[in-house]
């Protein structure tokens, strides 16, 4: 007879003798591996969340820094800033010929007619060959009057263009060997400036409680940018020239008159002096402005068709 024996495990087997015995089980721990193994499927997804909310944490902290750092700065284009240095300073001069005088390219070639201006020039210097000029142009849309001199009597200059797109278009163009162009503004008084400049359809220069030499603008919705403002003794210093034929003022506003306000008179030049007159202005501002020429020994000469004041110097003691 078969005799059962009780295994340690507590399951009954028969023996030979009949008597049962029972078989051992191995020891398992449910609770203990479903936890490493939820941990192990679970670890990934921790480590992505880390570096995840890490990123995020240093996206924000950097969009902040960036926003304060824009913020500083579209205040400063807000500011004007003047810089403490002499006209005839050397490295300014050096700064304007070396860094801001352009050639032009002669890659657009275009009709050169007469302008009003130039007949009165050719008349009053008799058809002088080699003449000297500068152009400011600070008026949208504005085109240069001397093309025409250049192209027949071989005169050069400057010209000095506020206006980015005019600058590049003169750039372009072809002009004397020696005729350089300055994307710049003239300053209104002795000081070289860095300006908030807004390019738009009606930019004028006026003097504005941030300081002098200010362009105003209305339409907010354009880039600013920044613009610098150069004494008209600095620049005629870079261009080597301090004897000028023929100066012309052309903008919208008179104010632009005040560019000859920081002129040293004893060492500069101007022969023959033409300023843009706009309609809006009244005879008694009119007369004012040639009281004002007239003591800076300008006489006037014309009024052209385009609205232009013509003035010689008189080189005479007021």
């Amino acid at each position: 007879m078969f005799d059962s024996k009780m295994a340690p495990g507590g399951i009954v087997i028969p023996s030979v003798t009949g008597a049962t015995a029972t078989l051992p089980l191995p020891s398992i721990s449910l609770t203990s591996d479903n936890k490493r193994s939820w941990l192990r499927r679970a670890a990934p997804c921790f480590a992505f969340l880390a570096a995840f909310s890490t990123a995020m944490t240093l996206l924000l902290v950097w969009s902040e820094a960036a926003a304060l750092r824009r913020q500083a700065f579209d205040k400063n284009l807000q500011r004007d800033y003047v810089l403490n240095v002499s006209m005839d300073n050397s490295q300014l001069v050096s700064f304007i010929r070396e860094i801001h005088l352009k050639r032009t390219t002669g890659e657009d070639s275009s009709n050169v007619t007469e302008s009003p201006e130039e007949k009165i020039i050719t008349s009053y210097f008799k058809g002088k060959r080699d003449g000297v000029y500068v152009e400011y142009i600070s008026r949208p849309g504005a085109k240069s009057t001397t093309s025409w001199l250049e192209h027949n009597y071989a005169w050069h200059g400057l010209l000095v263009v506020t206006d980015f797109r005019a600058f590049f278009e003169a750039c372009r163009s072809k002009r004397h060997p020696k005729t350089r162009v300055l994307h710049a503004c003239l300053s209104t008084d002795k000081d070289t400036r860095v300006i908030t400049y807004h390019q738009e359809a009606e930019v004028r220069v006026t003097k504005l409680d941030e300081g002098p030499n200010s362009l105003s603008f209305s339409d907010e919705g354009l880039p600013t940018m920044i613009l610098q403002c150069f004494p008209l003794y600095s620049v005629l210093l870079a261009y080597n020239h301090t004897n000028i034929d023929y100066l012309s003022l052309d903008s919208t506003e008179s104010s632009d008159v005040q560019v000859l306000d920081a002129i040293p008179w004893d060492t500069i030049n101007i022969t023959l002096l033409s300023i843009r007159w706009s309609n809006h202005h009244n005879e008694q501002e009119l007369n004012s402005l040639k009281e004002k020429m007239r003591i800076k020994q300008f006489r006037f000469v014309e009024m052209t068709d385009s609205g232009r004041l013509m003035f010689t110097y008189s080189r005479l003691k007021i």
